[in-house]
Formats: C-alpha cells, sequence, structure tokens
C-alpha cells in the first residue's frame, strides 16, 4: 500500500482504510535496517522503531476491539499485552520479532475493523486518572479516529526516528518494500 491512502467510500470504509494504511506505513519505517538500528534510539525520545512498531500494534487492537465489541466491553486477545511505552522501551527483542508482534496486531485489528458495524454506537469508557470522571462512553466512531490519529502520530515519530538512523524518508522507503515484495 504506498504513501497515499486508496480511495474508499463511506465513513467506515473511509477509517478503516486509513488505519490500515497508517499501519502499513509504520511497517515500512523499518525496512531494510538491522536489529541494532530497530532497537536504536538516536534522538531524544527513548522509543526505538521496535518499541513503536510494539506499542502501535497494541493501540490498534485495543482500539478496533472497543469499536467492534460496541455497546459491550471488547474481548482483547491473550497473546497481546497491554505494555506501558516504559516496558516496550525497556524490551529488548529483535526486529523480526517485533514485525511478528506487530503483524499480530494488526491481524487482530483488521478483524475488529470488519466486525464494526454501528459507528454511533456507544464504547463504555475505561477507568483511567486521564479520562474525565464524568465521561461514560464514547461513539465507536470516536473511538477509529482516535485510532487513526494515534497510529498517524506514531508513524509520524517513527519517520523522524528512521530519518536520523539513515536519512532515509517514507517516499523512498515506500519505493524499496514495494519494490522488495514485488520480487
Amino acid at each position: 500500500m504506498g504513501f497515499l491512502t486508496p480511495n474508499a467510500s463511506g465513513e467506515l470504509d473511509v477509517l478503516k482504510t486509513y488505519a490500515l494504511q497508517q499501519l502499513a506505513q509504520m511497517r515500512t519505517t523499518v525496512h531494510g535496517l538491522s536489529d541494532e538500528q530497530a532497537n536504536s534510539t538516536p534522538t531524544a525520545s527513548d522509543l526505538s522503531l521496535t518499541s513503536l512498531l510494539m506499542h502501535t500494534a497494541e493501540v490498534a487492537v485495543f482500539w478496533s476491539a472497543d469499536a467492534a465489541s460496541a455497546p459491550k466491553e471488547p474481548e482483547l486477545p491473550t497473546d497481546m499485552q497491554d505494555h506501558s511505552l516504559d516496558e516496550l522501551v525497556a524490551d529488548p527483542r529483535g526486529l523480526t520479532a517485533a514485525l511478528d508482534y506487530f503483524d499480530r496486531g494488526v491481524r487482530y485489528a483488521t478483524d475488529n475493523l470488519d466486525k464494526v458495524s454501528d459507528l454511533s454506537a456507544p464504547v463504555p469508557v475505561p477507568e483511567a486518572p486521564w479520562y474525565p470522571d464524568d465521561l461514560e462512553s464514547w461513539e465507536a466512531r470516536w473511538c477509529l479516529l482516535h485510532l487513526c490519529t494515534e497510529i498517524a502520530r506514531h508513524v509520524g515519530h517513527a519517520d523522524i526516528i528512521r530519518e536520523t538512523i539513515d536519512g532515509k524518508g517514507s517516499y523512498e522507503l515506500n519505493d524499496l518494500a514495494e519494490a522488495a515484495d514485488a520480487d
């Protein structure tokens, strides 16, 4: 999937297409890197590309599950955990393992996105200190827009890290990844 998000029809299809395209962009940021490069932290941030891959996978799984199960509580996969960013920063796994985790998350998210049927369905807001106490629910639509926003934010961060590692930007990486897929 190239740099430009493919055209789609209807609000749900547009949201799904955008989320999946951004996830594809996240994966492209690590194209051609070694474990050492993917685990490096060459910017002021403590995040590496592997930690961003794993975090983005979890974001995709959990927010898509919320939208898919609304108005009920989501059923989350047992093999995807909700790690803190600090845990992911400290995670020593290599690029192949991080990509396996990421790809599994993308598969779960894709399945969840296929199950969303009502964008107006209320999604219960989980208890967390950063959510207002009086906020009881938001729409499935809001969850999917939040999902797209979070992924895009992390892809931008990944782009900066990748450019700092070897100077390769997203346009060049898309071309390289598409050429490799064609082989």
